[in-house]
């Protein structure tokens, strides 16, 4: 059987949501996982390195991160949960990228648009001839 045969065979329609990520746990993506995790993983070193000196124990820095990145996995799927409530995937990294380029951090290779000025119809009194 040539391939001229064989009858066009493709989808017509497909769905919106095909290429999204996938929700993994509460609601959140893998990336806002991973994101979340890393968060809860550098705030429980300071309590770690603190009972550390306090306990003498070395090995309380990494329970301390790993109980922090645990806490904050199950707070934080209900606070992103909120956040990202009726919005497209992409809304809650975008208002991040926003606020960093707000803040005058470079991001990377994102320019982000953010002056501000008010809006006239007509024109400056200075431009007219």
């Amino acid at each position: 059987m040539s391939r001229d045969d064989q009858t066009d065979i493709s989808i017509n329609f497909l769905p919106r949501r095909l290429n999204d990520v996938p929700v993994v746990f509460w609601g959140m993506t893998m990336r806002e996982v991973g994101l979340v995790c890393l968060i809860g993983l550098g705030v429980g070193i300071i309590p770690g390195i603190i009972l550390g000196f306090m306990l003498s124990a070395w090995a309380m820095i990494p329970t301390m991160m790993v109980a922090f990145a645990g806490l904050t996995l199950l707070s934080g799927g209900k606070i992103l949960r909120r956040l990202r409530r009726g919005r497209p995937t992409n809304a809650m990294y975008r208002d991040i990228n926003f606020w960093l380029a707000k803040n005058g951090i470079p991001t990377a290779g994102e320019h982000i648009i953010h002056r501000s000025t008010p809006y006239r119809i007509s024109r400056d009194k200075r431009n007219r001839s």
